[in-house]
């Protein structure tokens, strides 16, 4: 494409590689390496969205997820990289393999059988292999394990073919192709025992001038026929995730229920909830209900609804920052929601069923965050909570200017707090001359170059995206609200907070949210003014408070942090309960459907054996959207 000034741009050999990637006709495939399949599913989702298609490398680690394999429709190809059995000689060695080691150990030989199983297209290949004389024998192991001899030789003829574009000269022995020929001596290529003894290509001749020795031969004549593996006997690890039950309606009576809402705390009452929404909440007995609903009969327990927490890293893959660039807007932890770790169910045990994972601090301006749901068992797009709208981290301090970072992390700008603000005016200047250059293009202009920070950035101005700002000091917050209202930016909220009880009044009057520690200080300097006061005395002077975990311990036990509220600076203890229900829900924009017991709401809610601000109380039952 030419540029807004009629010429062609300056030949660029990366861009031209790519072209026909993108190529209407003739479009050429993309082959990716991942390292977990989770990213092979982030691959499908970005196949689609930017419209290329991929040939995938697989992993070896498809049969942790094989249901989200099955919905990658694109061929694989697969390395024959299997684990040697353990030297453990002592029955104590056993002991120190992790259940997740033995099941990868068993599984390997069986990845080509189970994505053939799927219908994928698949090629073997030596690449990972150290040595590669076990080519053979490793197929050989994946042929025991199901893969049928058929789709083996497709795997090493037909169907890398086809990946080359090179069907109509290799992969089949027909008249014209080229007299690429492999001679074994024996009756099968898939046995290790039989020799190669000799190779031909497009016509030459290539003998195999090492015959194996007498010694080698008689070894393999006393060699037994390899035993079949028993069945396996470890669940795979999807057995123990999910749901476990989904009725079509639940009413639940005798309880107290603390609904977060208008209707506030109702003792021996009743709830209902259908197909996955609370339709009634009842003061009194008496709850007409449709036949086989569950009912649950709850005396002495207390219901509340799901706690949120605001700030979390919980469920990422790998680290939370892009450290580079001082704006890194364009990255988005909705690329990396991790659906494989533990920290799930924790948390869920915990009471926990909705979170905000965020980016780390790293920089002025962070990446894109993500709002989830902890449903168990799903895969990664969805946790994702669909109606949350957008948000991104923001940043300010010690980490953004990067102190104590090291004598050689000196380089990038800003290294002090008025080049933070200097550089927010910065980029949001830069972000209003791109939204006038699209709202110019739109009538009469040439394209704009998609610049994906500046899209995200001019998403803040419109109010379309949500800031989320780690904040320490009061002076740091009052010159970042005043920047932002600049731009006629209001921010989401204000995480950590931990000095803005100093400044309630400005954070009220600017509307933004305090996600707050209830009760964390003295870990490092900006922070020595903290006080665990902070939560109730921001709350007195009508800021939207909540607490927030920024850790995976501390979320599986978020109703005990709201109790601090009540500890410290006695707030009421339906307004603490608050702090990790409706508040934070509120913050995020997702109060239309969860953060309280309403009528039309999600049922995200959670049957604690006793009061929910109880050391002694514990999570018997924790339900997203009427799934325990």
């Amino acid at each position: 494409a030419k540029n807004p000034n009629g010429q062609r741009p300056e030949y660029n050999p990366a861009l031209e590689a790519l072209r026909p990637v993108l190529a209407e006709k003739n479009k050429r495939p993309i082959v990716i390496e991942t390292g977990s399949v989770l990213m092979l599913n982030r691959a499908k989702v970005l196949a689609a969205e930017l419209g290329f298609q991929p040939i995938l490398v697989a992993t070896g680690q498809e049969w942790r997820r094989a249901e989200l394999v099955k919905k990658i429709p694109f061929p694989f190809i697969v390395p024959v990289v299997f684990p040697a059995k353990p030297d453990l000689p002592e029955a104590d060695d056993w002991e120190q393999i992790s259940l997740d080691q033995l099941r990868a150990w068993d599984w390997a030989p069986e990845i080509p059988a189970l994505l053939r199983s799927h219908q994928r297209s698949i090629s073997l290949t030596t690449h990972g292999l150290a040595d590669r004389k076990v080519f053979r024998k490793n197929i050989r192991q994946a042929i025991d394990r199901g893969l049928k001899e058929t789709d083996a030789l497709a795997a090493l003829t037909t169907e890398p073919a086809a990946l080359l574009g090179a069907s109509a000269q290799l992969g089949t022995i027909e008249k014209g192709k080229l007299a690429n020929l492999t001679i074994v001596d024996g009756g099968s290529w898939f046995d290790p025992k039989n020799q190669v003894s000799a190779v031909w290509i497009e016509g030459r001749h290539f003998a195999n001038d090492n015959p194996k020795p007498e010694d080698d031969k008689k070894a393999d004549a006393n060699k037994k026929p390899a035993a079949k593996p028993e069945p396996r006997v470890a669940k795979t690890p999807g057995d123990y995730r999910g749901v476990l039950k989904a009725p079509k309606s639940i009413l639940i009576k005798n309880t107290t229920i603390w609904t977060c809402g208008p209707k506030g705390l109702i003792k021996n009452g009743s709830i209902l909830f259908i197909d996955g929404k609370i339709i009634i909440v009842n003061e009194k007995p008496g709850i007409i209900y449709p036949i086989g609903t569950l009912i649950i009969d709850a005396k002495g327990r207390h219901v509340t609804p799901g706690l949120i927490d605001c700030h979390s890293h919980s469920m990422i893959l790998g680290g939370v920052n892009e450290g580079t660039l001082p704006s890194s807007a364009m990255v988005r932890i909705g690329d990396v929601v991790n659906s494989e770790t533990e920290h799930i169910y924790r948390q869920l045990a915990g009471g926990l069923t909705t979170a905000n994972l965020l980016h780390g601090s790293a920089n002025p301006i962070g990446g894109q965050n993500q709002v989830i749901k902890l449903r168990h068992g799903a895969p990664p797009d969805d946790l994702k909570f669909a109606k949350a709208p957008a948000g991104i981290k923001f940043a300010l301090g010690e980490n953004v200017k990067q102190s104590n970072w090291g004598d050689d992390k000196k380089s990038r700008f800003p290294q002090t707090r008025m080049g933070v603000r200097t550089f927010f005016v910065n980029r949001f200047t830069a972000a209003q001359h791109y939204l006038a250059d699209q709202k110019r293009h739109r009538a009469t202009a040439p394209p704009v170059r998609r610049n994906l920070e500046l899209e995200a950035l001019g998403e803040i101005i419109e109010a379309k995206r949500w800031i989320h700002c780690h904040s320490y000091r009061q002076d740091e917050m009052l010159i970042f609200m005043r920047t932002m209202e600049q731009f006629g930016v209001r921010i989401g909220t204000l995480q950590h907070v931990l000095e803005g009880y100093k400044i309630a009044d400005e954070i009220a009057a600017h509307g933004a949210g305090a996600s707050a520690f209830s009760d964390w200080w003295a870990y490092k300097f900006e922070v020595y003014d903290a006080i665990p006061y902070a939560g109730s005395l921001m709350h007195e002077r009508g800021a939207v408070v909540s607490f927030n975990s920024d850790s995976s311990d501390l979320a599986r036990r978020m109703n005990l942090e709201s109790a601090k509220a009540v500890k410290y600076g006695g707030t009421s203890e339906e307004d603490a309960l608050k702090f990790v229900t409706l508040n934070p829900a509120k913050q995020l924009k997702i109060d239309k459907w969860v953060g309280s017991l309403e009528a039309g709401k999600d049922a995200d809610f959670v049957i604690w054996s006793g009061h929910p601000l109880s050391t002694q109380s514990v999570a018997d039952e924790t339900w997203i959207e009427g799934k325990q």
